[in-house]
């Protein structure tokens, strides 16, 4: 019975001094920048409930991390997330329902404040050298829309610039913030330094994407669907300096979306009818899609820009479950595929 109850002691005492050894074990700290190179997956969430997430994709080592604004600061994101854009060591992530663009530091993802008050914020974009982002705002169904001026560093709202119905896409070219109205068709040209309206341009019906190529700035605009009661075709708009031409889709049946460069550089992509295409530049005066390069559509595809990057593609599912990013080599052999969250929509590379 002695030798039992020293025994006993003994495994006690192991036992407190294991549990110590636990408990004084520090964390594990969050690496250096941990977020300022890779690629961001916004899934926007389950649309009137829920909240959008973020998943963080590592390019050297392929590994995946799963709402990261959420472990990172101990609260949802928001409803519903729409797209991202970066400065400097900081994140803009914008949540369409929650009216806000939410800032992160990229070194660890956690929040360091918040812009808020827009009206239904949909796409951003950094102007460089400015300091300044440009956020499309919907402001409400059915009347015209804004951009919201952004000074990043202050996180306040310098100005807000009427534009048209619906404006969505937006990208910087030449100095100039573009803007897409997607349910007009036209684009307009906001000058980057004195941030004032330059000029209308008009494009083909629903513009939905821009492709930066040279001085040329390409406008995939996606036609009106049937259910308008006034279907047109899908075009390619090419804006260069004062010029605008349009070259247009065989009939009104094609309704083309995700715009993206082309691995090549001298050809963009598209989707049209649930496959991607390719088009050589500059583009012709009548757009015939012949051969797919990837035989199936997505939810959101575009290519990686840095060098060797891969193509991206996801796929929303039922809206309501987790979706799927896959990737495709440069030559569009499909490489892997990757779970994200809810929607995986606008992917953000850095």
């Amino acid at each position: 019975m002695k030798h039992n109850f020293i025994f006993r002691g003994l495994s006690l005492l192991a036992f407190v001094m294991l549990m110590q050894s636990c408990k004084d074990e520090p964390p594990v700290p969050t690496p250096p920048n941990a977020y300022g190179t890779g690629v961001f997956v916004i899934n926007e969430g389950p649309f009137q409930n829920g909240t959008g997430t973020v998943t963080f994709i590592n390019r050297s080592t392929s590994g995946v991390q799963q709402d990261v604004f959420q472990q990172a600061n101990g609260r949802p994101l928001g409803n519903i997330a729409q797209s991202m854009a970066s400065f400097g060591t900081q994140g803009l992530l914008v949540v369409n329902n929650a009216n806000k663009v939410e800032v992160v530091d990229l070194k660890d993802f956690k929040s360091v404040g918040s812009i808020e008050g827009l009206g239904l914020p949909s796409k951003i974009v950094v102007a460089a050298n400015t300091g300044k982002a440009y956020v499309t705002e919907w402001v409400s169904f059915g009347s015209p829309g804004r951009v919201a001026v952004i000074d990043i560093i202050s996180r306040t709202v310098i100005k807000s610039i009427p534009v048209g119905d619906f404006p969505n896409a937006i990208t910087f070219h030449n100095n100039r913030i573009y803007v897409a109205n997607s349910n007009e068709n036209t684009v307009v040209e906001i000058n980057a330094s004195v941030d004032t309206v330059l000029r209308t341009i008009t494009v083909g019906d629903r513009p939905n994407g821009f492709v930066s190529q040279g001085n040329n700035l390409l406008v995939l605009c996606g036609g009106n669907p049937s259910w308008t009661g006034s279907e047109t075709a899908g075009a390619i708009a090419t804006i260069s300096g004062a010029q605008t031409s349009i070259a247009s889709f065989p009939a009104a049946t094609f309704h083309p979306s995700n715009f993206t460069s082309h691995p090549s550089g001298n050809a963009v992509l598209y989707e049209v009818n649930g496959a991607v295409y390719s088009q050589s530049l500059p583009v012709p005066a009548s757009i015939v899609p012949a051969n797919p390069v990837i035989n199936r559509g997505f939810y959101h595809f575009s290519l990686d820009p840095t060098a060797d990057g891969l193509l991206y593609g996801t796929d929303a599912g039922d809206f309501a479950s987790n979706g799927w990013i896959f990737r495709y080599e440069r030559n569009f052999a499909l490489k892997d595929s990757i779970r994200a969250g809810i929607a995986p929509g606008y992917i953000h590379y850095r």
